[in-house]
């Protein structure tokens, strides 16, 4: 129950999926309180601690402001380091993109195990919201009702056959994401690709790190990872995108047909909503001879 870093850092390389560029990223352990923040190394750039108000764009990823520079498709490391139960980490960045890799967060997984986590000296602090909470717009909407747990339902509805009407439920916690959620890959379609290639964009977008649709048809020649694929990495992105608030949570986050966009304006409201949540700590029964929960009110923001 208290506020962790990683035991050692480590590096990864790849492509990004707009840029196309060659990146590296490099995780570091971080003090506590700390929180996740990122840094260009390509450019004079100091660390930026990420919140939902970082964020300048969603369109096809999540970008923050990284000093006079920008960080974008920090979406699935950060849903990696809160999914693993890292809760402080400094991210070095070659470049104006985090490495799409697979598409996934999969590959951030091993080598979050590898690096190790270390138990800070000072505890994790939780939004427990005790109030619904819910933002409509466009025929879309997320909402957050009470939990004694870290909850996610998410719903998505496609005219193409390949996708249709999903649904996905999870308990979050560091067993269902890793084995449940890391693995489900971005996805999009073969005309709409083409026409993020015609825009210059997505120039690193392949096969290789993303599941492309072409009507009705998976165009992948290894199919999907789960029958339900695209609804899972839904849920992978919105973890990512709400872990910004910088707390974790208890409470059920349920969505209908969200993306980036509703995704950080949910981030916002969360924080907004200073009626609906209380801050609390959780006391480590190792330690206080406690023998059920108890939720300690910290006050309010």
């Amino acid at each position: 129950m208290k506020q962790t870093t990683l035991k050692h850092e480590f590096t990864i390389e790849g492509i990004g999926l707009h840029t196309g560029q060659k990146i590296s990223m490099t995780v570091h352990p971080a003090f506590a309180d700390s929180g996740i923040c990122f840094r260009r190394s390509d450019v004079a750039s100091e660390y930026t601690r990420v919140t939902p108000y970082a964020v300048t764009s969603t369109m096809l990823a999540t970008t923050i402001k990284c000093g006079e520079h920008s960080v974008s498709t920090i979406e699935h490391i950060m849903s990696a380091l809160y999914g693993m139960g890292v809760d402080n980490a400094m991210i070095e960045v070659s470049g104006p993109e985090v490495p799409i890799l697979d598409g996934s967060a999969k590959p951030f997984i091993p080598m979050i195990a590898a690096a190790g986590l270390k138990e800070l000296g000072k505890p994790r602090k939780y939004l427990k919201f005790n109030k619904k909470v819910r933002l409509e717009k466009d025929g879309k909407w997320v909402e957050i009702i009470p939990s004694r747990f870290f909850k996610v339902t998410f719903d998505i509805d496609f005219e193409s056959d390949s996708i249709g009407q999903q649904r996905a439920f999870f308990q979050v916690d560091e067993h269902s994401f890793a084995d449940e959620i890391a693995g489900a890959r971005t996805f999009g379609f073969k005309q709409e690709v083409e026409s993020l290639w015609q825009m210059g964009l997505a120039k690193g977008g392949s096969l290789e790190n993303a599941v492309v649709i072409d009507g009705d048809y998976i165009m992948n020649p290894e199919g999907l990872r789960f029958s339900d694929e695209f609804v899972r990495h839904k849920v992978l992105d919105l973890i990512g995108d709400i872990s910004l608030t910088g707390y974790r949570i208890f409470g059920h986050i349920r969505a209908y047909k969200s993306g980036h966009q509703m995704n950080n304006l949910f981030a916002r409201l969360l924080l907004e909503s200073k009626d609906s949540y209380s801050i609390i700590e959780v006391p480590d029964e190792r330690h206080s001879g406690l023998t059920q929960l108890e939720l300690k009110p910290q006050g309010m923001v």
